[in-house]
């Protein structure tokens, strides 16, 4: 098929561009002086410890060592081979310290406290040995690595029961609440009064029989509300390393794409009782749902801080799953590739493999419904419109417009809380709040000449309706007409009688900064399941074809088994089995997780252990309707095969216009029009209107995005960012 050898053509040249920077660019921070361990993020679970020497050595266990946040942080001193653990003495800027630290495993532990904001030095010594480690300590507010923040125009923590904001970032104080596990697999407040609930449900963790008391934890940290939930043997924090903690944690993500200039609304509560009575902690903050700030980069930042906390409260886990919904699922699948480490493995519902390459697709419904609300496309039959948007439901594109198409208009999905006088207003106030995706990321697109965020949106030589005219659906005349009034969008996301064309600087720094997912960081080298709850027929912007999108991404257009991590399951959205996929996908990523750690530093690159340490279940699979059991295999989304027979992929106007199915083209090179790629006659005249309409030419659906290349820098802090236009 033309999409797949376009796909093919253009994701293998994208395997030679540069991956590199300039000097001016920022880059990680990782400090790595004699003496500490590497941070957290040294690489995926089974790539081996980092090399260490083997002596006195201080660990920060909690996050790396110049991103903490607060105050406090979790460390480790070990002794080396000539000392033991008595000898240790700690000191953070010559106050000693080490009575904050407990013996555990032949080291000392413990969460140091009273650290400064900026740079402190914790030293450990044994006899003549020394060990020195530097940590860079931020405020709980943040920034840390995302650069400036937008304002906050109101604050929501009342409304979310932690009472009145103590500041101008929306803080409040810590709170802890205690809950248990029902018998009927609910999560209860714990009676006053120290009284054991008749109804407290036990569970077998780590090998023991554990009641089921439940610690909740809930607070602000980067200016977003956060919770932290796990189980205690009995409800008193001195229990927390007594089990009931099976040593895993579970960050979840969901939530829509916003940018509200408000503090977020809800709080998606971390009280699963399916995980709890499994053992995992679980984390969830509104900062990495994203409905208030649709930027990937803070919801890092925030994930990266919430996981600090969890850590200084239970202990090193020793591997993090990502679960992500939605726009969730975009925000891990970033989150693998622009900050590894973060999260360890990935189960992504209805996922999507970014926002920045789905926008078009929202934009593009847009500009057809305009076109068809006009007198010459209203006169398109409803099959014909069909043809032209390739999506699996009639109406679908009125979905994704609802869904999406606000993140480019900039006075959509503001909070009402802003001032007038600080509202955008194109003509009377061109410097007040845009609420668009576009400014959500400022600091990573950056600005143009003119003071304006970089725009991406793009359609210039895009040939809208090409299959249908060739399928013989659109006549010659229709798809030159639909291609001649279809416009653009200005940026504001006005309706323009132009096409839009995005600028190389705005294109390649989405690219550049790892905003499109794009088999960067570490998206090759973890277990990753992305779940499909098939509903196509309704229209729903999270379709079918989304994953198979990111894999076209990963494996540069060829076999599955070049990202040997990425596996597809597909399930029917109006079955009731299709509840329990979530927790039978955690199952099988926590089980691969550990067959990764118990295999470090075995031989082969990390695709070889992935696959050496596979599960049975790790593989691509459906439920189809009336059947026992999942259909599995490598094969099963082969050609017509059973998968694909049962959960159909549709397309999207881009694709049906030439695209590849991988989706990542945001600007496509041009050529002229050439008479091989229609598969109908062309008369003289029809040629030269042809050219009239494409007048700069045709997209080149062989060639890559314009701009395109692989992140430049992973693990990419914008602290140094003073102003959005100094981003990269």
């Amino acid at each position: 098929m033309r999409w797949m050898a376009a796909a093919i053509a253009a994701l293998l040249l994208a395997t030679s561009c540069s991956t590199g920077g300039g000097d001016d660019e920022a880059g990680p921070t990782t400090t790595t002086e004699a003496g500490s361990a590497a941070p957290t993020t040294t690489g995926p679970i089974g790539s081996g410890p980092p090399p260490v020497e083997d002596g006195l050595r201080i660990e920060v266990l909690s996050s790396q060592p110049d991103r903490v946040s607060g105050d406090d942080a979790r460390i480790r001193v070990t002794p080396g081979p000539d000392h033991d653990v008595g000898e240790l003495r700690v000191t953070l800027d010559d106050r000693d310290v080490t009575t904050q630290l407990r013996e555990v495993d032949g080291g000392l532990e413990g969460v140091v406290t009273g650290m400064i904001e900026g740079n402190n030095t914790l030293v450990a010594t044994a006899g003549s040995d020394e060990a020195l480690q530097r940590i860079r300590a931020w405020p709980l507010t943040g920034p840390i690595i995302a650069g400036p923040q937008p304002p906050i125009y109101r604050c929501t923590t009342a409304e979310l029961g932690l009472g009145p904001a103590t500041d101008d970032a929306c803080s409040a104080p810590r709170t802890v609440t205690w809950g248990y596990v029902t018998t009927s697999g609910q999560v209860a407040d714990l009676p006053p009064g120290g009284v054991r609930p008749d109804d407290l449900a036990t569970a077998r963790i780590e090998g023991a029989e554990v009641p089921l008391f439940v610690r909740v934890e809930r607070g602000v940290l980067d200016r977003s509300p956060y919770e932290i939930a796990v189980v205690a043997p009995r409800p008193d924090d001195g229990a927390l390393d007594e089990g009931g903690w099976n040593h895993r944690l579970v960050l979840e993500a969901g939530g829509r794409c916003g940018t509200t200039y408000a503090q977020a609304e809800r709080l998606a509560s971390a009280t699963d009782a399916d995980r709890l009575r499994l053992g995992y902690a679980v984390l969830t903050s509104a900062g990495v749902d994203g409905d208030a700030l649709c930027n990937d980069v803070v919801a890092a930042e925030t994930a990266m801080m919430v996981k600090e906390r969890a850590i200084e409260l239970l202990g090193r886990p020793r591997h993090t799953i990502g679960v992500g919904d939605r726009v969730g699922a975009a925000t891990l699948h970033l989150l693998v590739q622009d900050y590894p480490g973060i999260v360890n493995g990935v189960v992504a519902t209805d996922p999507l493999p970014d926002v920045i390459t789905v926008l078009p697709g929202a934009a593009d419904c847009q500009l057809l419904a305009r076109y068809e609300a006009s007198p010459a496309g209203s006169k398109l039959t409803a099959a014909q419109r069909a043809a032209i948007a390739g999506q699996a439901a009639p109406d679908a594109c009125a979905t994704w417009v609802d869904e999406l198409f606000g993140q480019l208009v900039p006075t959509t999905g503001c909070d009402a809380a802003i001032p007038e006088e600080r509202t955008y207003d194109a003509d009377a106030r061109p410097a007040g709040e845009r609420c668009t995706y576009a400014d959500a990321i400022a600091n990573q697109l950056g600005t143009g000449p003119d003071g304006a965020v970089w725009r991406t949106f793009d359609n210039e030589g895009l040939q809208y309706g090409l299959e249908a005219l060739n399928a013989g659906e659109l006549t010659v005349d229709e798809f030159l007409d639909l291609n001649r009034a279809i416009g653009g969008l200005d940026a504001d996301g006005a309706p323009t009688p132009q096409r839009s064309s995005a600028t190389f600087d705005g294109v390649a720094r989405a690219f550049e900064t790892g905003r499109v997912s794009f088999a960067g960081g570490d998206q090759l080298d973890v277990p990753i399941i992305d779940i499909d709850r098939y509903d196509d027929a309704s229209g729903t912007l999270y379709d079918h074809h989304r994953p198979f999108a990111l894999r076209e991404r990963l494996t540069r257009g060829g076999d599955p088994a070049a990202a040997p991590g990425f596996q597809i399951w597909t399930r029917d959205a109006a079955d009731p089995r299709t509840d329990a996929v979530v927790a039978d996908a955690i199952a099988v990523v926590d089980e691969w997780l550990t067959a990764l750690a118990e295999e470090a530093g075995g031989g082969g690159s990390m695709g070889e252990r992935l696959a050496r340490t596979r599960p049975e279940a790790a593989v691509d699979n459906c439920l189809v309707v009336g059947d026992d059991a999942p259909r599995r295999g490598a094969d099963v989304y082969e050609g017509d095969g059973d998968c694909t027979q049962a959960f159909p992929v549709a397309a999207d106007p881009r694709i049906v216009a030439g695209a590849p199915r991988s989706g990542h083209v945001l600007k496509c090179q041009l050529k002229a029009p050439d008479p091989s790629d229609y598969d109908v006659e062309l008369t003289p005249a029809q040629q030269r209107e042809l050219s009239s309409v494409f007048p700069t030419g045709v997209c080149d659906w062989f060639a890559p995005s314009v701009g395109q290349s692989t992140p430049a820098a992973p693990d990419r802090s914008y602290d140094d960012v003073t102003s959005p236009e100094q981003s990269a």
